[in-house]
């Protein structure tokens, strides 16, 4: 209890001990240089000190203020010829008020820091807990969900001959909104875990030509209910790359199913692979549909950020598969860019690196 004690005192008055000494000898020196050196400014320095110091209290300031503001006074009084007592005293007042205030504005600034940094450290504590618990509410839905799911799609396919027209229709919504609200959860699940820096990446050795083409394949099903035709373009038959196959097929599909949604129908999509040098190979998803506006642009790869642009058919958007697929990439140790106009199309596109991580 005692060593407890001592050193919060020595804590405590630590700081303050070495400004008076620091003061004291300023004082000295300033005396025995008169008039040939201009030593007040100096006289702030430890008080300045004092003020961001950890342990300081504001009487501790004022005090230093105080005594430098009296050394200041006995050196230029003893120093220098006065006609009258008032100019030194008066110079010595307005030093007090000047070193007071650079001392307490210094000392809640510090205090403001503090606060501050103690306020980051909880709202990360609350994002912690935030991430959490989307991450534990969107696994426990997604299963119920994918059940829904896949028990409308058995009923519209096997007993659709059976079936009023009008139930037809309406299993077909709740098979879409299951499917959509899937996707969201899927998001949120991706969110969660990119939040808590829990998404790790299983890199593979692979074709990444193949894989494009295969991602190509199952979005051009997609396409087919727009009249859409999905293009692949690249320069080589074959590019060996390590990458996460699971996580690189929801940016491809992403940036896809983007394109189809904002794209009318009967128009092409352009998957285009080509090597931007001999260590980058760079993948654009351009489409002829209705752009985004270059303001929206800078704001568009942040969570549940929409644009102004509507999907051409009225499809849904969550506002975070750009978001998600920029970490993705990031991840990768990539990038992620868009060129687009208003009513001129979009160019999405990402770059990898060709080499073993």
């Amino acid at each position: 209890m005692k060593l407890n004690l001592i050193e919060r005192f020595k804590n405590k008055h630590i700081s303050l001990t070495v400004a008076i000494l620091t003061i004291l000898f300023i004082g000295y020196i300033d005396f025995l240089t008169g008039d040939e050196f201009a030593f007040s400014f100096f006289y702030l320095l430890p008080i300045a000190a004092l003020s961001i110091s950890p342990k300081t209290s504001l009487s501790a300031i004022i005090f230093s203020s105080t005594l430098a503001s009296i050394e200041w006074f006995v050196s230029d009084y003893l120093s220098r010829e006065y006609t009258l007592l008032f100019f030194p005293i008066w110079n010595a007042g307005v030093r007090l008020v000047f070193f007071i205030s650079i001392g307490l504005l210094l000392y809640y600034l510090k205090a403001n820091e503090q606060k501050l940094k103690s306020l980051n450290s909880h709202l990360k504590s609350l994002n912690k807990e935030k991430n959490k618990f989307i991450g534990i509410a969107a696994h426990d839905i997604k299963g119920p969900l994918g059940i829904i799911n896949a028990f409308t799609e058995i009923l519209i396919e096997d007993y659709k001959e059976e079936l009023n027209p009008e139930i037809t229709e309406i299993l077909d919504i709740i098979k879409t909104t299951s499917s959509n609200s899937i996707t969201v959860v899927r998001n949120l699940l991706d969110v969660s875990k990119i939040e808590a820096g829990k998404l790790v990446l299983t890199y593979k050795t692979q074709d990444y030509i193949s894989f494009i083409a295969n991602q190509v394949y199952i979005n051009q099903i997609l396409a087919k209910n727009k009249d859409i035709k999905i293009t692949l373009e690249s320069e080589k038959d074959q590019l060996i790359v390590d990458f996460d196959q699971h996580y690189l097929s929801e940016v491809i599909g992403n940036l896809l199913s983007n394109a189809i949604k904002y794209s009318n129908r009967n128009t092409e999509i352009l998957v285009k692979i080509s090597l931007k040098n001999s260590n980058e190979v760079l993948t654009e998803v351009i489409d002829n549909g209705i752009g985004i506006s270059e303001a929206e642009q800078n704001n568009l790869f942040n969570y549940f950020q929409k644009t102004s642009s509507r999907p051409t058919e009225g499809e849904e958007s969550t506002g975070l598969g750009l978001a998600i697929s920029k970490q993705i990439i990031t991840l990768h140790h990539g990038q992620i860019g868009v060129k687009s106009s208003k009513n001129q199309g979009s160019n999405f596109f990402y770059q990898l690196l060709i080499k073993k991580y």
